[in-house]
């Protein structure tokens, strides 16, 4: 292309040195003025030279090179690439004709890097920057001809090492850019007009190095340079460059981030302050003004955070409204500014919680989002202010409880995941941001769904963030929460390990200034604190460190900020823990000091109060106990009163804050008051395991308030009213239970009366809320987190179809708990026995339309202990299909916890019961426990810890029984176990269908379970049963390999009975996985679930020849979640199972003696056996023959449990 340019110049006769000269002196003036015509001539004379000389020409080479030149310049103002092409083309014509020794061979390399490093920039090709470097790494060797070309050359080349290293990545790039750069300052004379720049270039260099390897001192020395430009240029009477002025503002900002001087914060927002004022350059048009001015804003907002001063807040307010009112709508920049003005709102309002600023903050940061969806290149600016104002959503539903801000907020966050692509440099921030959300959203739903989605969203946040990014600080953070609340929902102890050593690592990524580093500090102590209380208190060093970090936490942060406040309470809060441990009354005084200073500082209304007004009346009551100051328990009375008073607060919050009020009255002696706001807190559980919560979540939320409705009820008794006492027991026991029972009970046949439409939308809502077993198998995550969704627009729909039934006439009930009267009269003739276990131990026996209460001479702990080494004793490894051999040693502990329990519980009862009333007696011909009297019936309810334990067995068996003074439960009742009275009540009025035309009984028997012990006598039991049920057509039985989950449960809606011969497993976490082991367990396991779910008309027993059916979680003992119970619910009248293991050996003689009593029972009239009703019976019966054989060995016997009618 140069060869066509020079030959299109025509010789016009003048000499090549005329002409040569004639374009050395227009460059000059060129150079000189910035004259384009004056380069124009140049280029123009140097093409003629070319044209007239040749390759013989003398300096040849210089010809070339000068054409080069100019030609590349003119690019430069042109941006014409032919141009740019003929100029490289030039300089590698004028390298190739230079003699070897020319001594202006570097200046023609530093001139073909130069214009190859344009090339590349003009085209986006590599290659041509590739060989620039390597041209500039030769021509910096090589010795230069005048002063200035050596720093020019190094220059040069460090600027092309730059742009490699954007382009590669490779570190190795930059480093030697640096150096280059180092070589080009320290070949620049001193005073000469280049120095400055080369110094401003060397600090561009060094924060680049910083970023890249967090060197400190690479920053400092940057901030140095430029401190150095600008100072010189003062001197000078200059004014500095606006470029160097922004960065050199920045930087500082970087270093107060690493080591928190306010003094460089400071200096960085006066410096911006005053470019904006100054104003002193042309070239600083609109567009950097306002990046400036943001800039500034933003600098006074963290200055407003740190130092807790409005001032900088409202500076930051004031600078950003000026710059919106002087941008047009449509401009692109004004999204940026309405979304940095939210900002200043949001941070003003994080100091003052005025509601004003909050709302500002979300109407511009509505507005931010709608002004960038003006222009299609600002998807990216789009999805960062719907972040925002996501941030304030959460911000404003932390303050006022809004679940729709909540809501909202994660669906924003969502739809910006979604749009953005993995390359997009917000990736992370994008996925941490909604992993917090849905933490928010977890803590306050208790959905473990919720919970599930953040570990993901947090997961592919810290994929995508390198090592050493402090940007992992606050991600970590959120992921130890996540750890935290699977511990809480699990009690899996390696869970809360794993918080606390992610939230160390979190604090370890933070920076020393950063912002968040308080609330870093706070977490972790949260954890310790936790820990240590978990640990009985045995590890005070994790007590002291909590309380050390809490208040580093508070010296990093003054003010009054939400964030302050919170970590003002966790710091009472560990004070108060250690306290309970260490029976440190100073550490209780500062708890209430720090409280009472802390409730004192928030608005009127603020959700967030009633924590502190819970937790200090919590600490007024403990240390009104420790000093006995009755002036210290009325101020917990008043605070208590104070925090039931907030009404904008989450659930869980206002349960415990009446929970707490009604606790401080019991200590008042005030009776009534503690019954009232103790049974008030009991109303709130079902709101607690609200509908659209997993079945999971549900249990998880009523664990954490176990004991509450026993409290209630022990008030309640002590106020002298029995009926409010199993009221509230009824309410706030079983709350899962009864919600089912009562959607199948006979209100929905009233209603099908009344309004048939709405009963189907009914009966369509309660299916869809209650899955069927046989479809709700395992499913994948992502199906499962969508109809957990579904769940929620269903609770919506579910709470106005109620609102529309109680509306109806006569239906204003319909659903809701039974008072008190209507528990009694549900009890029938009972004798129902319901136990309650608390500050005061009782019995409740409700017969007759009455309720008489036995005190019981027990206590909490008492039991509680006792609990705990029966079960040790019963669930030791070698229990059950071991042997019993294995068991002989344990029956020690188990005759002497029978015979406490006679002493203490079943004995009182049953003594009452005889000495008022006599206990329903059993029909004629009911073989009895050896004295041939005819025992009566009696149904236990134990309440909390007594559930674990026999009741029916109770008493003084083989050489310690006093014969003349019979005391032993199963001489003087057949006992029953009903979880509720309601669920007694439910059972008794299902409507007994006719035996259907070729129902045939089911018997499933488990000889081999993968995974399991062998049950060698499970195939000897399964006979036994069969012979038994034979009839017409025999049992259906399933065995082994053809026992699997779909199978058992297909052949249960069509079963009258089913006896299981097999093994079963009691979760320890989440009773409603407890399951029965089929042959596919692994992969479909038969849980309490699948169960419960069915709806059975036909069923009338069930036998449970299994391991611990009846077994579940200690703080959902209430809740009646368990095997046993979930045949109950399924429609099964009597379901026989264990309270623990079984001896595999006996099975077969207890199912020959059950299904013997069973036929051999009461006649019904007409002569036909009385059946299925005579299971209680059948049991006792069978029970009674066992213990005749095995009085020595109670273990062996006294398992076996009936539960139903």
């Amino acid at each position: 292309m140069a060869d066509d340019a020079t030959r299109s110049e025509r010789p016009s006769g003048e000499s090549v040195d005329a002409l040569h000269r004639r374009g050395l002196r227009e460059m000059e003036v060129y150079l000189r003025t910035g004259d384009l015509a004056a380069l124009r001539r140049a280029r123009d004379l140097n093409r003629r030279a070319v044209a007239a000389a040749s390759e013989a020409t003398p300096g040849w080479d210089i010809h070339l090179r000068n054409l080069a030149n100019a030609e590349d310049h003119l690019y430069r103002h042109t941006r014409d690439l032919p141009t740019l092409e003929r100029a490289v083309d030039l300089y590698r014509r004028a390298l190739a004709a230079a003699p070897a020794q020319q001594p202006y061979r570097a200046s023609y390399l530093y001139g073909l890097g130069r214009a190859l490093r344009r090339l590349h920039q003009h085209t986006g090709e590599p290659g041509p920057l590739e060989e620039a470097v390597g041209l500039l790494r030769t021509s910096v060797r090589m010795p230069s001809q005048g002063p200035a070309e050596p720093a020019a050359q190094a220059g040069a080349l460090a600027e092309a090492l730059g742009d490699l290293y954007e382009l590669s990545g490779n570190p190795d790039h930059l480093e030697e850019a640096l150096g280059a750069q180092r070589l080009a300052l320290g070949r620049t004379p001193p005073g000469s007009p280049e120095e400055e720049a080369r110094r401003t270039n060397l600090a561009a260099y060094l924060e680049q190095w910083y970023r890249l390897t967090r060197d400190r001192t690479a920053l400092d020395e940057a901030v140095a340079l430029l401190r150095r430009v600008r100072d010189d240029v003062l001197r000078d009477g200059g004014t500095p460059r606006w470029q160097q002025t922004v960065n050199l503002a920045s930087w500082l900002a970087d270093l107060f981030r690493i080591d928190g001087r306010l003094g460089e914060l400071d200096e960085a927002v006066a410096l911006l302050q005053h470019l904006l004022e100054a104003d002193a350059e042309d070239s600083f048009d609109a567009t950097y003004r306002l990046m400036v001015t943001v800039r500034v804003a933003g600098l006074a907002l963290l200055r407003a955070e740190l130092s807790g001063q409005v001032r900088w807040a409202d500076r930051a307010v004031r600078t950003l409204q000026t710059a919106l009112r002087d941008l047009p709508y449509e401009d692109i920049n004004h999204g940026v500014v309405l979304c940095e003005l939210g900002k200043a709102h949001a941070g003003r309002h994080e100091l003052t919680d005025d509601p004003a600023d909050s709302a500002a903050a979300v109407a511009r940061l509505r507005a931010a989002v709608e002004a960038f969806g003006l222009h299609e290149s600002c998807a990216g600016n789009s999805r960062a202010a719907a972040s925002l104002l996501a941030s304030q959503l959460l911000v404003r539903h932390q303050r006022t409880g809004s679940p729709a801000d909540l809501d909202e907020a994660i669906a924003l966050r969502r739809e910006a995941v979604r749009d953005a692509p993995p390359q997009d440099h917000n990736y992370a921030a994008l996925h941490a941001a909604l992993g917090q959300s849905l933490m928010e959203r977890f803590h306050t739903r208790h959905d473990l769904a919720d919970l599930d989605l953040c570990t993901d969203h947090l997961a592919h946040a810290l994929t995508a963030l390198p090592a050493g990014d402090p940007e992992r600080a606050p991600v970590l953070a959120t992921l130890s929460s996540a750890q935290l609340a699977r511990y809480q929902h699990t009690a899996h102890r390696p869970h809360l390990d794993e918080a606390v050593a992610t939230q160390r690592e979190a604090l370890r990524a933070s920076r020393a200034g950063d912002s968040t580093r308080p609330a870093l500090l706070g977490n972790l102590a949260l954890l310790l604190r936790l820990r240590h209380d978990t640990d009985g208190g045995t590890g005070p060093a994790d007590a002291d460190e909590a309380v050390g970090l809490l208040r580093q936490a508070l010296a990093l942060r003054p003010g009054r900020s939400d964030h302050n406040r919170i970590t003002v309470l966790q710091l009472a809060e560990a004070l108060r823990s250690r306290a309970d441990v260490l029976g440190d009354v100073a550490d209780l005084e500062e708890c209430v000091e720090l409280l009472r200073t802390l409730i004192a500082g928030y608005p009127p209304g603020h959700p967030a109060q009633i924590a502190s007004r819970s937790a200090l009346a919590e600490a007024l009551h403990k240390l009104s106990l420790a000093t006995e100051d009755g002036q210290l328990l009325e101020e917990a009375h008043t605070v208590a009163l104070g925090a039931v008073a907030v009404d904008t607060a989450p659930v869980h919050a206002r349960l415990r804050a009446r929970a707490t009020l009604g606790q401080v009255c019991g200590t008042r002696h005030d009776w009534e008051g503690a019954r009232h706001w103790l049974t008030e807190a009991v109303r709130m559980l079902p709101r607690l395991a609200a509908r659209d919560l997993t079945r999971t979540d549900q249990q998880y939320v009523l664990a954490r308030e176990h004991g509450l409705a026993a409290e209630a009820a022990a008030y309640a008794l002590q106020a002298g009213r029995p009926e409010q006492a199993l009221e509230v027991l009824e309410h706030g026991r079983g709350v899962l239970l009864g919600r089912l029972l009562r959607s199948r009970d006979t209100d929905v046949a009233r209603l099908r009366e009344r309004a048939p439409e709405l009963a189907e939308r009914f009966v369509r809502l309660r299916d869809a809320q209650d899955p069927d077993p046989v479809t709700a198998a395992v499913q994948p995550e992502g199906l499962m987190r969508e109809a957990v969704e579904r769940m929620r627009v269903r609770e919506i729909e579910w709470d106005l179809l109620m609102a529309q039934i109680r509306a109806l006439p006569g239906m204003d009930g319909f659903l809701r708990p039974p008072s008190a009267a209507d528990i009694v009269r549900r009890a029938g003739n009972g004798p129902v026995v319901v136990i309650n276990i608390s500050i005061r131990c009782d019995a409740m026996i409700v017969a007759d339309g009455a309720v008489e209460v036995v005190p019981l001479r027990t206590t909490l702990e008492e039991v509680h202990d006792r609990v705990a080494r029966f079960l040790g004793a019963v669930n030791a490894p070698g229990s059950g299909a071991a042997g019993l051999s294995a068991v002989a040693a344990r029956q020690e502990t188990v005759a002497e916890l029978l015979e406490w329990l006679w002493d203490t519980v079943t004995g009182p009862v049953l003594e009452r019961l005889a000495a008022t009333a006599p206990v329903a007696t059993a029909p004629a011909g009911t073989p009895s426990a050896g004295t041939g009297a005819a025992p009566g019936r009696v149904w236990w309810c134990p309440q909390g810890p007594l559930a674990f334990l026999p009741l029916h067995a109770a008493g003084y068996h083989g050489p310690r029984a006093d014969p003349d003074r019979p005391r032993c439960a199963l001489d003087r009742a057949v006992s029953s176990y009903t979880p509720t009275v309601a669920a007694l009540h439910h059972a008794r009025a299902r409507r007994v269908p006719a035996a259907r035309s070729g129902a045939r009984p089911l018997v499933v028997t488990m000889s081999r379970t993968p995974g399991q012990g062998a049950l060698p006598n499970a195939a000897a039991e399964a006979l036994t049963v069969g012979r038994h049920l034979a009839g017409p057509r025999g049992p259906v039985a399933l065995a082994d390999e053809a026992v699997t989950r779909d199978n058992v449960l297909e052949a249960l809606r069509h079963a009258p009975s089913a006896h299981f011969a097999c093994h079963a497993v009691a979760d320890p976490q989440d009773p409603s996985a407890c399951r029965i082991l089929t042959y596919d367990h692994a992969t479909s396991p038969l849980t309490v679930t699948d169960v419960a779910g069915l709806r059975l008309d036909g069923a009338h027993l069930a036998f449970l020849s299994a391991c611990a059916t009846s077994s579940t979680r200690h703080d959902l003992v209430d809740e009646a979640i368990h095997i046993t119970g979930a045949f109950q619910l399924a429609g099964f009248r009597h379901v026989v199972g264990t309270l623990w293991p079984v001896a595999d050996e006996l099975a077969p003689e207890v199912a020959e003696s059950f299904y013997a009593a069973l036929a051999g029972g009461p006649q019904q009239p007409g002569g036909a056996s009385a059946g299925h009703d005579h299971a209680a019976h059948a049991l006792h019966a069978a029970v009674a023959e066992l213990h005749s054989r095995y009085v020595w060995f109670p273990s062996l016997w006294a398992s076996y449990i009936h539960v139903g009618v």
